[in-house]
């Protein structure tokens, strides 16, 4: 989850979590679990007690169903996810969409809700919660890029979270093996890879964040610019779109 915090702008890229707006240590934000401190990685991951043996997860889920506003479809009628539950996503949206407390983790001891919080008001934290900044609030994702849809790898048309690659899609305007990107696959039965597949790619929202790593100067996560004006100048959009 995001904090206020003013310092973050000077951290090098690729320096992982310490720091970073992921970092809750030392924020004031969590105190202790059954005497135990929160560490770096535990607000997210537990080595004990997990709520799931994938990545240890120990924050609880999402369990929001997702709606794009006036729309159902791209502009190209590649149809937009009403859930993005299956993939990395649902993990982002644990905590960014605004219904799933931040508190809600299993540190150590798998217990719902055991870390004791405090969320100085004013902070991203309380934003997101309220509903006036954060990702999907209460599954409104309305004016989000899109996630949990399939990229057309190798410009081919792909399947991905029971979604195909819409019929007005130009498959020509999208980079065809991006590698700055995470792309994702699906085997068809709700299981999602990291790396790309004929057929069978798509994105989520760590495609274009990494939540570990600040790889460049910006306070996003992104894995490339906000700004410029080439790919090769590293403009994160054109990593995927030509345009």
């Amino acid at each position: 989850m995001l904090v206020s915090c003013g310092a973050y702008a000077d951290l090098a890229p690729g320096t992982g979590i310490y720091g970073t707006r992921h970092d809750f240590t030392g924020t004031g934000f969590f105190t202790t679990v059954s005497g135990l401190p929160i560490g770096l990685c535990t607000i997210c991951h537990t080595p004990h007690s997990a709520f799931t043996t994938s990545l240890l997860w120990n924050q609880k889920m999402t369990t929001a169903i997702f709606t794009w506003g006036d729309v159902t479809e791209t502009t190209g009628h590649t149809t937009l996810p009403s859930s993005a539950r299956h993939g990395s996503s649902t993990k982002c949206l644990s905590c960014h969409d605004g219904t799933v407390s931040v508190g809600d983790t299993a540190v150590f001891n798998g217990s719902v809700g055991g870390v004791s919080a405090t969320y100085p008001a004013g902070t991203l934290v309380t934003r997101i919660a309220a509903g006036l900044y954060g990702i999907g609030h209460n599954g409104n994702m309305s004016g989000n890029h899109p996630i949990a849809v399939p990229y057309p790898l190798n410009t081919t048309s792909s399947t991905y979270n029971g979604i195909t690659t819409g019929s007005s899609v130009n498959l020509n305007e999208f980079v065809a093996s991006p590698s700055v990107v995470k792309l994702y696959s699906d085997d068809g039965s709700g299981n999602i890879s990291p790396g790309p597949q004929a057929g069978k790619t798509g994105i989520e929202c760590s495609s274009c964040h990494d939540p570990h790593n600040r790889q460049v100067q910006d306070i996003s996560f992104l894995r490339a610019k906000i700004s410029g004006s080439t790919q090769a100048d590293g403009y994160l959009c054109l990593q995927c779109h030509i345009k």
